[in-house]
Parts: structure tokens; sequence; C-alpha cells
């Protein structure tokens, strides 16, 4: 009997590691790290503060890809969209902050899903198009 009651015990605290795995998993997806990618001439990197469905900020992080600080960017916009159901959120400006880094609140993911998130890096001269793919969770 004392063995039978001390397996159940043991298969009850490997299901609740089991879970707190779990758990700790979708945590860490929906909070996510940072994105980064490249055009031409930059290196973009994208942090969301949560990948969920709701509006979010997000910060973007440009650097030249020879890691000297950007020429004059005139603008820089942020554009969330799900191709895959033919949808796109509304175009987000961001806006520069005093370390050279750039800030585009309210982010909008309207449904759980695959997104592909454009950041439009304006400048006189030319326009760059930064892409990731993001996971949003419910």
């Amino acid at each position: 009997m004392n063995r039978l009651v001390s397996d159940q015990r043991r298969r009850c605290g490997a299901l609740g590691a089991l879970l707190i795995v779990a758990l700790l998993f979708l945590v860490s997806c929906a909070a996510g790290g940072p994105l980064t990618t490249q055009t031409l001439s930059y290196q973009v990197t994208l942090t969301l503060d949560e990948r969920r469905v709701g509006e979010h900020p997000a910060t973007i992080t440009i650097e030249r890809r020879d890691g000297v600080q950007p020429g004059p960017i005139e603008s820089v916009s942020i554009v969330p969209m799900m191709r895959q159901h033919g949808m796109a959120s509304p175009e987000v400006i961001a806006q520069p902050l005093p370390d050279g880094r750039y800030q585009a609140d309210g982010l909008l993911f309207s449904m759980d899903g695959d997104w592909q998130i454009e950041v439009y890096i304006d400048r006189s001269d030319a326009r760059e198009i930064a892409v990731f793919q993001v996971r949003v969770w419910p």
C-alpha cells in the first residue's frame, strides 16, 4: 500500500513539474526576446513588450551594418500584417528616443497567429524595409 501511494506521489510530482515547465515556456513565448534582421544599410532590432493579442509598444534599434549609428533618418514606422488572412493593422509612426532608438506605441495585434511586421526606415534618398516574422499568442 505504501509503495502504491509513493508511486502516485511521484507521478503527481512529475506531472506538476511538467505543467510548470509548460507554463514557463508559454510565458516566455508571449514575451519573446528581441528580433534582429538586416536591410541593405542597417541592422534592425525589434523588441516587443508582449507577443499577445491587443495593443502593445515596440522598440526599434537601428544601426548601420558597419556598427556605426545610422545616418539621417527622416521617419520610422511599423505595419503589422497577417498576410494569410489578407489583413493589416494601422501603421504606427515610431517616435525617436534620446538614446537613438525608436518607440512605437499602440502596435495592434487583433488576433493570435503568425504576423509579419514591416519596419519602414525612410531617408530623403531611400526607403528600407526590415521584415520580421512573429507568433502572437491569445
